[in-house]
Formats: structure tokens, C-alpha cells, sequence
């Protein structure tokens, strides 16, 4: 760890608060795109029946709204059958 620090202060950016803002967002950015390439097809794996079925009700919502709408617990959804 001693030799991260040396590096660190080496390279003037030992304390975040010296940052400038330009790092801190490229910084935030780098950890974005990793955290995303890790965990985006990981999480579509878990999600892709539910995707699907959300495209599905779409389509019907689209095509039939109002028989979408009789459908008891899709009539609840203010946002869905607000008509």
C-alpha cells in the first residue's frame, strides 16, 4: 500500500480533494463503464424473461388497450389504463 501512496504522491494526486474536476468525472466515468461491462450481461441474463414479457404486454397494450385494460390487475396501473 506504501508504494501506491509514493506513486500517488509521485504523480500529485494524493488527496482527492486536489483533484480537479475533470479527473473526478473521468475517474467516475472509468468505474461506470467497468462496473457496467461486468454487470450489465450478467443482469440481462436474470432479466431477459421479464423483458420479454414486458415487450409483450406492450404489443397488446398498443393493439388492444382497451381488452388490455379488463384484465384485473393491469387495470390498476394508473399509468397503463388511465383512459
Amino acid at each position: 500500500m506504501e508504494y501506491f501512496k509514493e506513486l500517488a504522491n509521485r504523480a500529485n494526486l494524493g488527496n482527492w480533494d486536489t483533484w480537479s474536476t475533470q479527473y473526478r468525472v473521468l475517474v467516475g466515468l472509468l468505474i461506470a463503464y467497468v462496473a457496467l461491462r461486468v454487470m450489465l450481461p450478467a443482469v440481462l441474463r436474470r432479466l431477459w424473461p421479464l423483458l420479454i414479457l414486458a415487450i409483450g404486454l406492450a404489443v397488446a397494450w398498443t393493439l388492444y388497450p382497451t381488452e388490455t385494460c379488463s384484465i384485473e390487475f393491469l387495470s390498476r396501473l394508473p399509468v397503463l389504463c388511465a383512459r
